[in-house]
């Protein structure tokens, strides 16, 4: 009977143990999740804190999900890479490079990405009209097949969030990036064929072309070609869904930029890129590895803009503006709050950076003649790993994995 009572008395010890074991991890893997150094998490007015991007934002992450997955993973930490990113892509900001980072990590993991099956060449989706139906009527099925939802978003698409909430996975994160309107706007012009439209409009003798359309746009404007009439003023704002109509309301336009600050989980700045990594880096749980990057699709020349055209091409893209100093300051906030880290953390991926390059690279870039411009571009050496072919992997090449992979015709190939 002793022994009964003693078994019974260590069973209830035991059991009460256990439950109170269970309740210190619920509540510290809530701690991780709502605020933790594991995933910071950034409030509206910059600071750190619970009522982040996972309180108000498009970016909630399933609090009990993480609590079954941290449980089960043996008591390891709730930070979990995010599969999840919707990256709105923007013009010349830089992009490309950003959207190769993306790609690598969802091609390697298997996940469905966002393509129009009607453009195998890049899969972009420019500025075709969204929709809840695009799926059926304008990409390439999920890896999965029909009915699924997809992963991920690296094309030129314009931000509808009705509509991409409707067929992207619920806690997907919405990224994009912004580059300083100047010289955004001058690349813009030269690649997107602005200048050649102008040359043949005819411009004053003495005059560069793009002196000429900031002289007088109402008259070039009209003339310009491949739908370039749309978005050849504050285009990076017009592919984060701003109207032309509403390019000189700057009520609507704070209110439009408020709201992407809320939709949004990071907006990066192409000026300040490996910065911008980190935080995004930190954001979604990723490795080091997963944010390493060759630059993609670089002119081989830039063009130093004077400043009395500066002082045009800002008039003329006053919404772009706006919105990049919004962001900027953004950024910088974000930074302060990252931590007395930030510093060193920086230098060691420009150090990773560096070394990974002279693993991978071939010393001699090559200047290739694409489509529109001259550019540089990096081969990988002819004796390399599997990771060094992927990193400098061309963004035409590793689109056309993609669409290969999510083809009906290729599929079960």
């Amino acid at each position: 009977m002793k022994n009964m009572l003693r078994e019974l008395k260590y069973f209830v010890f035991g059991l009460a143990t256990a439950t109170a074991t269970f309740i210190f991890i619920i509540y510290r893997t809530e701690l991780d999740i709502n605020g933790s150094k594991h995933m910071y998490q950034w409030n509206r007015d910059g600071t750190s804190g619970t009522n982040g991007i996972y309180g108000k934002s498009s970016f909630p992450l399933n609090t009990k999900d993480s609590i079954r997955s941290s449980f089960n993973g043996m008591l390891n930490s709730a930070c979990v890479k995010h599969k999840n990113v919707a990256f709105v892509k923007p013009h010349k900001t830089g992009g490309t490079t950003l959207a190769s980072i993306i790609n690598r990590f969802g091609y390697d993991r298997r996940l469905s990405f966002v393509v129009s099956r009607y453009n195998r060449r890049n899969g972009h989706l420019r500025q075709l009209p969204i929709t809840s139906d695009s799926p059926r009527t304008m990409f390439l099925p999920p890896v999965n097949g029909g009915g699924s939802k997809y992963n991920m978003v690296a094309v030129h698409a314009i931000y509808n969030k009705t509509a991409m909430r409707s067929f992207m996975e619920p806690d997907t994160a919405y990224i994009s990036i912004l580059r300083e309107p100047v010289g955004q706007f001058e690349s813009f012009f030269n690649f997107m064929q602005l200048r050649t439209s102008v040359m043949r409009a005819g411009k004053p003798e003495g005059t560069s072309a793009l002196e000429a359309f900031l002289e007088r746009p109402d008259y070039y404007v009209p003339k310009l070609v491949h739908d370039r009439d749309k978005d050849s003023r504050n285009n990076q704002f017009y592919y984060l869904g701003l109207k032309p109509e509403f390019f000189e309301n700057e009520k609507v336009i704070n209110e439009t930029i408020r709201t992407i600050d809320n939709d949004f989980a990071l907006i990066l700045i192409t000026d300040y890129f490996d910065e911008s990594l980190l935080l995004l880096k930190r954001l979604f749980c990723w490795d080091t590895e997963d944010i390493l990057y060759v630059k993609k699709n670089q002119r081989s020349h830039r063009t130093e803009v004077p400043e009395n055209l500066a002082t045009k091409i800002r008039q003329w893209n006053r919404a772009d503006v706006l919105l990049y100093d919004y962001f900027n300051r953004t950024l910088w906030r974000k930074i302060k709050e990252y931590g007395p880290n930030f510093d060193s953390d920086l230098a060691e991926l420009r150090k990773n950076l560096q070394d990974t390059f002279d693993e991978c690279v071939d010393s001699s870039a090559v200047e290739t003649q694409g489509r529109l411009k001259r550019k540089v571009e990096y081969k990988a050496k002819s004796q390399t790993t599997k990771f060094c072919s992927s990193l400098t992997r061309s963004h035409l090449d590793m689109h056309r994995l993609i669409w290969t992979r999510q083809s009906p015709r290729y599929r079960h190939r």
